[in-house]
C-alpha cells in the first residue's frame, strides 16, 4: 500500500462520547491532571515515539498540533469505552524556536459541546468541516469529495477531510492572559505563524501520511491473521452452511474496506473522480488488489454452494494470489525503483503471496494435496499477516 493520508476515521476517533471518564474537576485539578499525563511529552521525541504526529503548521496563538495516531488514536481518547479521558488528550500543542520544541498545552475534540461541561468555565469552540493539505493549509468543505485535489495556492495534494467538531484547549504548560481554557493564547504571539508554501515548492510526505500508511498495513495484517485462523478452523471439519461461508464473507468485507481506505483521497471517499483511478498507477494497483479478496470470497461462496467445481476454484485462487504477489514487486511509491526498506517489505509480501499461489498449484498434483492445502494455505496467510503486522513506514 502507498503512503497515504490520515483519513476521517482517525479524526472521528478524536470525538468520543461527549463525556469524561470522571466527575467534573476544579480548574486547578484539571491543570494538575493534564500536567501529570503530559509531563513526559515536554520532550517531543518521547511524544513522537508514543505515536503523536504533526498535523498542522505553526498556527498563530495556537502552536503546532500533534495528534496521537498510535493504534490509532482509539486508545488515546478512550474510544473503546465510549469516554474521553482527561488524562489522555488526543492532541498536544507545541511551539518551536531554533529547533527547540516546547509543549504549551493540549486540545480535546468532541462532536458537540458536552453538557455538563467537564472543563469548569471552559468555552467549547466550533471548528468548521475542513480539507487539509500536505503543507498543513486548510480549506472549508462540507464533504471530502468537495475538496480540491490540490490546494489552489500551494499546489500541495489533499491529505484529509474532517467534519465539524467542538474543541477546547487547556494551556497547562504556558501561561495564558485570557485564562487556562481560552481559545487562543496571546502569549504565543511572538512565535508568529507558518507562512504559506509557495506554489511549486513540493513538501515531503507529511507525518499523518506516513502514520496512516503504517496503520493500514498493520490493520490488513491483523485481518489476514484472523482469516488464517478462521480458514484453519473451517478446514478441520466440513462445515455446513452458513458456517462454511465465514471466511468467504470476511474476504469480501476486507476487500470492500480496502477500496475506500487504501487511497482515501481518491474515489469514492475523497475529491478524486472515478476516472482519475486510471491515471495514477498506484491508486489503480490498490483498487485492483482490493478486488482480490473480494474474488476469493465470491469464489468461496460459489464453491460452498456447489455452483462451481473444485478444480475451477483451485485454478482461480492461486492465479490471483500469484498475480497479486508479482504486482508487489513493482510497487514503487515515487514511480521508479528504489532498493530501500519499504521496497524490501513489499517484496517480502509479494514473495509470500507468490509462494502461496505456487503451493496451491502444486497441491493439485500430489496425493495428499487436500491435506497440504488445509494447512499450508492458512499458514502462508498467517506469514503474510505477520509481515504486514510489523510493517514500518519510513
Amino acid at each position: 500500500m502507498r503512503s497515504r493520508p490520515l483519513p476521517v476515521m482517525l479524526l472521528l476517533a478524536l470525538m468520543a462520547s461527549p463525556t469524561f471518564a470522571h466527575a467534573t474537576r476544579t480548574v486547578d485539578e484539571v491543570v494538575a491532571e493534564v500536567r501529570r499525563a503530559t509531563e513526559p511529552y515536554r520532550d517531543i521525541a518521547r511524544a513522537r515515539a508514543d505515536g503523536f504526529v504533526q498535523i498542522s503548521g505553526m498556527e498563530a496563538r495556537h502552536g503546532y498540533h500533534f495528534i496521537n495516531v498510535n493504534s490509532p488514536v482509539l486508545t488515546a481518547t478512550g474510544m473503546a469505552t465510549g469516554q474521553l479521558e482527561l488524562a489522555r488528550p488526543p492532541m498536544l500543542l507545541y511551539v518551536e524556536r531554533d529547533s527547540v520544541w516546547r509543549l504549551v498545552g493540549v486540545e480535546y475534540a468532541l462532536p458537540a459541546a458536552p453538557v455538563p461541561n467537564p472543563l469548569p468555565g471552559a468555552s467549547w469552540h466550533w471548528h468548521e468541516a475542513s480539507c487539509h493539505y500536505r503543507d498543513y493549509q486548510e480549506l472549508p468543505a462540507r464533504r471530502g469529495p468537495d475538496c480540491p485535489p490540490r490546494h489552489p495556492q500551494s499546489g500541495e495534494p489533499f491529505v484529509l477531510w474532517h467534519p465539524a467538531f467542538a474543541v477546547a484547549h487547556v494551556w497547562a504548560w504556558h501561561e495564558n492572559p485570557d485564562g487556562v481554557f481560552a481559545e487562543e493564547n496571546r502569549a504565543l504571539a511572538a512565535y508568529g505563524g507558518s507562512p504559506p508554501r509557495p506554489h511549486g515548492h513540493r513538501a515531503p510526505r507529511s507525518e499523518p501520511e506516513l502514520a496512516y500508511s503504517q496503520f493500514t498495513h498493520r490493520f490488513a495484517g491483523g485481518v489476514l491473521l484472523l482469516l488464517a485462523a478462521v480458514i484453519a478452523w473451517e478446514s478441520r471439519h466440513r462445515r455446513p452452511r452458513p458456517w462454511s461461508w465465514v471466511s468467504s464473507v470476511l474476504w469480501i468485507l476486507f476487500g470492500l474496506y480496502l477500496i475506500p481506505t487504501s487511497d482515501p483521497e481518491s474515489w469514492p471517499a475523497g475529491p478524486g473522480r472515478f476516472v482519475d483511478i486510471f491515471t495514477d498507477s498506484l491508486v489503480l494497483q490498490h483498487k485492483a488488489l482490493a478486488m482480490v479478496p473480494i474474488a476469493f470470497g465470491v469464489v468461496g461462496i460459489l464453491r460452498s454452494a456447489g455452483v462451481i467445481e473444485r478444480v475451477r476454484r483451485t485454478v482461480l485462487v492461486p492465479v490471483l494470489a500469484v498475480l497479486a504477489g508479482v504486482s508487489l514487486f513493482v510497487h514503487f511509491h515515487d514511480g521508479h525503483f528504489h532498493l530501500d526498506a519499504i521496497y524490501v517489505q513489499h517484496a517480502a509480501m509479494g514473495a509470500t503471496a507468490v509462494g502461496a499461489g505456487v503451493m496451491l498449484f502444486l497441491a493439485r498434483h500430489t496425493p495428499r494435496g487436500e491435506a497440504l492445502m488445509r494447512w499450508a494455505w492458512p499458514g502462508f496467510l498467517a506469514l503474510l499477516g505477520l509481515i504486514l503486522l510489523v510493517y514500518v513506514e519510513m
